[in-house]
């Protein structure tokens, strides 16, 4: 089932952002007049077409992308008549539109998909933690300013600000940690309050980054800076099962409530997952409820290593979550349109900066090459974003479509961005570059893209082997 998803996802994803992008190049060569003899999305063999006016529109076999073809002398004879519709024809300022059209369609089109989100409503946990214990940088932080350890309290505190920017949830105090390694920031400014105070009595505090490495996303960040999160005791019944894990192996389903493992009583959802982690690989006697009645089973956690080097424990299903939860520690944001607007822009423009940062460190091997992923990791991600729900859907569309628009942004021959770099130097020499030239570029883009799917598909191969 968790393959169905996946192709269903991948094929909902690929196509809504194929298409979009060659509709931008499409869109711009029509308003020039330009003759559009093929609009595909998909490559190889057609499975399905139509002809519309002078254009045929096409499904390809192979859906890892799409393209527009446009009546050029320099493919085949063209008719007197037509030549002025030709692309080659077309003045190089011209030419440059419609080649930029697709991914900045692909950049406003992720910045429209973040503003719907926002009108939709974002439900999340508000970043309320527990006073940290020593020996973690949140915990020299709290010492430094003068503020007691869990030793001395057990107060919760709620983080409000993370360099002078408001946060209003867990995942948003991520990717702020993740935004401040990735511009190479030693330190972050946390601005936090009393829980049971609210907005009252802001506190101060500089936690140092020093013990997170880029390099280790997988890592849990969050949990190594100190951070223990407080929120609603959720029971320990299962959701979500994942396909081959070793919850469904063994035999359960969503709705089992977990009441024991081996000699362990389980009392709530995050004793469950605290056991589970600090026992990988092992086989334990499992006692459950299922409709009033209780059942025990064996079951062998899975081994999971991390990034730095740890391995953790994994069961394979996913905590139900009531309908209604404790709305002192949830909230849900929602903006009118306007608002929306400025927060997809916002989010948007932090997205971008922080993805050419990483480009930008890949590029100089400051962050491994075992980041970027392939087709195979896409269609796992799709697969569980849309079976999570509409959000998580929409969130990995609008990130994927940003990707996508920068990537061809780059100045890489047989990407946009290459024939945007010859039309540059075509405007300031005031001559095409050289058909020579061109054909040994085009040659070493296509080594190079051979060479970044390989690597990317390696990469999937490798997370899907490590589970």
């Amino acid at each position: 089932m968790t393959f169905i998803w996946s192709i269903l996802g991948f094929a909902i994803l690929i196509g809504v952002l194929v298409t979009i992008h060659e509709w931008g190049h499409y869109a711009v060569a029509r308003l020039f007049k330009v003759k559009v003899l093929q609009f595909s999305v998909g490559f190889g063999k057609s499975v399905y077409s139509i002809k519309r006016g002078e254009t045929e529109y096409r499904l390809g076999m192979i859906p890892l992308g799409g393209y527009v073809k446009f009546l050029d002398e320099r493919v085949e004879p063209v008719a007197d008549n037509e030549k002025h519709r030709a692309f080659n024809q077309q003045s190089v300022y011209k030419r440059f539109a419609i080649v930029l059209a697709g991914p900045m369609v692909n950049l406003v089109f992720a910045w429209l998909v973040f503003a719907v989100i926002g009108m939709i409503g974002i439900h999340s946990a508000k970043p309320i933690f527990q006073t940290p214990q020593a020996d973690t940088p949140l915990a020299h932080a709290f010492s430094q300013a003068g503020l007691p350890l869990s030793e001395q309290s057990n107060q919760t505190w709620w983080l409000q600000k993370i360099n002078n920017q408001s946060i209003s949830s867990w995942q948003q105090v991520q990717q702020s940690v993740l935004q401040a390694l990735v511009h190479d920031q030693k330190t972050i400014e946390l601005e936090f309050s009393s829980f049971e105070n609210g907005f009252d009595l802001l506190q101060s505090v500089e936690l140092p980054l020093n013990r997170l490495d880029i390099n280790q996303l997988s890592t849990p960040w969050l949990s190594m800076l100190g951070f223990v999160p407080e929120g609603p005791r959720l029971e320990a019944i299962l959701g979500q099962l994942t396909s081959g894990s070793p919850a469904d192996i063994a035999g359960l389903q969503t709705g089992d409530k977990v009441v024991r493992l081996g000699e362990k009583s389980i009392e709530d959802w995050r004793a469950l997952v605290e056991w589970v982690h600090q026992h990988p690989g092992q086989t334990v006697e499992l006692v459950y409820q299922r409709n009033a009645a209780s059942y025990s089973t064996q079951i062998t956690l899975e081994s999971i290593r991390l990034d730095n080097g740890d391995v953790i424990g994994r069961l394979g299903a996913a905590v139900l979550a009531p309908d209604k939860l404790d709305e002192r520690y949830m909230m849900t944001e929602r903006y009118n349109l306007f608002s929306a607007i400025g927060y997809g822009w916002d989010q948007t423009v932090r997205l971008f900066n922080m993805t050419i940062a990483m480009f930008k460190k890949m590029l100089f091997g400051e962050v491994g090459l075992q980041h970027l992923s392939g087709p195979i990791s896409i269609a796992d991600f799709s697969g569980k974003a849309l079976q999570t729900g509409l959000i998580s859907f929409l969130s990995l569309m609008a990130l994927l479509s940003l990707s996508l628009g920068i990537l061809n942004l780059l100045p890489i021959p047989m990407l946009d961005g290459g024939h945007l770099m010859f039309y540059v130097y075509e405007m300031l020499r005031g001559k095409p570059v050289g058909e020579r030239v061109e054909e040994v570029a085009y040659r070493i883009g296509l080594v190079m893209i051979a060479g970044l799917t390989i690597l990317a598909l390696s990469n999937d191969v490798i997370r899907i082997t490590n589970g």
